[in-house]
């Protein structure tokens, strides 16, 4: 590779987008933790390093009344995302193709929040440094930041690998054919090493981590001249003297993957209330090595134990749903609650259990707390005090922590039921058409399509057809042979159907 020649503009980075960094899941853990953030649907946003701005585009497409600028040093990034908003129609977003380095709140003011995906490990030191300059200087006063970086202890085995990948390529020119080689380097390791050796499964450990990401990906993580990881605790000394403070862990609310087996919270707790001692033993005890950490300004005053009045401020969203047939919510029987992932909860109290329920109706729709709990009244068959409410409300923030309640700081708008002229989301359309992987919903999360065929039917989705012009579309596109095909088209109105619910369930679906 040319050594003038910018590595991002020979493999572009892969499109993604990242739900974790969204306004509304920024917002949230803001809010929960005493700041007053901006309301997702109502702020401005800057993204560092932004590659091509499909996470931009994402939020920019569900949220038209924000305001959303994109800074990156690939020309060739910035020109597809450019491309991609004039093929969007976004209007309310800005893609720059900019050095880190010129940016300055004088050009592009100030932001309510900030965010830095896959950055801060991969620049120079006085990049980085920079980069802290940004969100001291153009950080609202209530503004949340967002920075991911690699972290120690768990990269001192990734360093291991990155070190036997680099050696092993050192010759080869070609991109691709260096993570190829690379890859199976370290297959042909795992294969003759002492299969009960802790090497070996360090070794089949990496590579089950390459197996889960594409070549361009490993070429800019793994093979990176630039990869410094940091300990927690480093990290939070290098953005102390900037005027800014830990604020949370990404982890720490928004993904059921955060929560610790109880064995590991109570060794936790032997290390004391100090957060950031707490935070870093937590990555000892865990391996980390890779975090995504929030930060606000350091004169910011935070409420880290918010009391369960706090959900009054949000809207409540939950997917669990009782495993019993017929849940018992009206008195004090116990009722377990199984989450979509895996896992479950329990609860004896009335109006707790018929939230549950409520909230399991009607997912994936987020609702203000009152309504919820008029709702669960409503489903108890009772006249509930406030002391009722109290219970509730402690039960559901317990929940919230879990992982198994979800909390937005405002309501996504979306069709729950398929309209005669169903029209899916135009930003999923487009990643349909780009051939993305995962596509985002109108509530800015992201699902992996169970088929073909509903990828085939959401891009159909353009408004323009009702059911029969849909399933005529269908089999003009759709090839069957002919010993199944009257049985398929015999089908294909119930699977139609089927389809369109499941978008309409999860948030696909336009108003």
């Amino acid at each position: 590779m040319n050594d003038n020649e910018f590595a991002y503009d020979r493999v572009p980075y892969p499109s993604y987008t990242f739900p974790q960094t969204r306004p509304d899941s920024l917002a949230v853990l803001a809010a929960i933790n005493g700041m007053n953030p901006a309301r997702p649907d109502k702020c401005r946003v800057l993204e560092l390093g932004c590659g091509d701005g499909a996470n931009l585009l994402s939020f920019a497409y569900i949220l038209p009344d924000s305001e959303f600028v994109g800074v990156d040093l690939s020309a060739v990034h910035i020109a597809d995302g450019k491309a991609s908003a004039e093929q969007l129609g976004l209007s309310n977003v800005l893609l720059i193709h900019e050095d880190v380095m010129n940016f300055s709140r004088e050009r592009f003011g100030e932001f309510d929040y900030i965010i830095a995906h896959g950055l801060y490990s991969w620049v120079p030191e006085f990049v980085r440094v920079k980069v802290l300059q940004i969100y001291a200087e153009c950080l609202a006063p209530q503004g949340v930041g967002y920075i991911s970086y690699n972290t120690y202890p768990g990269c001192r085995l990734r360093e291991m690998a990155w070190g036997m990948l680099r050696f092993h390529t050192r010759a080869i020119e070609d991109p691709m054919q260096k993570v190829e080689a690379g890859t199976a380097f370290v297959k042909s390791l795992s294969e003759v090493v002492d299969p009960n050796s802790l090497y070996q499964a360090v070794l089949k450990t990496e590579l089950a981590h390459f197996g889960e990401r594409t070549p361009e990906n490993i070429f800019h993580d793994d093979f990176a001249d630039l990869n410094q990881p940091f300990y927690f605790h480093q990290f939070v000394k290098q953005i102390e003297p900037h005027g800014l403070q830990f604020l949370s862990e990404v982890g720490a609310f928004w993904t059921e993957n955060s929560r610790l087996p109880a064995d590991v919270e109570k060794k936790l707790d032997e290390f004391g209330d100090n957060l950031i001692r707490r935070e870093q033993y937590e990555d000892f005890l865990t391996n980390r090595r890779f975090r995504s950490s929030l930060i606000c300004r350091g004169n910011v005053r935070l409420n880290r134990k918010p009391e369960p009045s706090i959900l009054r401020e949000f809207y409540i969203a939950s997917q669990v749903h009782p495993q019993s047939a017929a849940p018992r919510i009206a008195d004090s029987t116990m009722e377990t609650f199984v989450a979509a992932e895996g896992g479950t909860i329990q609860s004896d109290h009335p109006l707790t259990k018929a939230a549950l329920v409520n909230l399991e109706q009607i997912w994936t729709r987020c609702i203000p707390f009152k309504e919820l709990m008029d709702n669960a009244a409503r489903l108890t068959g009772e006249t509930v005090s406030s002391a009722e409410i109290g219970k509730a409300s402690a039960n559901l923030l317990g929940f919230v922590r879990s992982g198994h309640v979800y909390l937005h700081r405002y309501q996504p708008k979306f069709a729950t039921i398929p309209g005669e002229f169903p029209k899916s989301s135009e930003f999923a359309r487009w990643q349909i058409q780009r051939k993305s992987e995962i596509v985002t919903s109108l509530s800015g999360m992201g699902f992996k399509p169970d088929s073909d065929f509903m990828r085939l039917v959401m891009s159909l989705l353009d408004g323009t057809r009702d059911r029969a012009a849909l399933i005529a579309e269908i089999k003009s596109r759709t090839e069957v042979q002919s010993a199944g095909k009257t049985k398929y088209e015999a089908e294909l109105p119930r699977m139609v159907d089927t389809e369109l619910r499941e978008m309409a369930k999860l948030g696909l679906l336009m108003l």
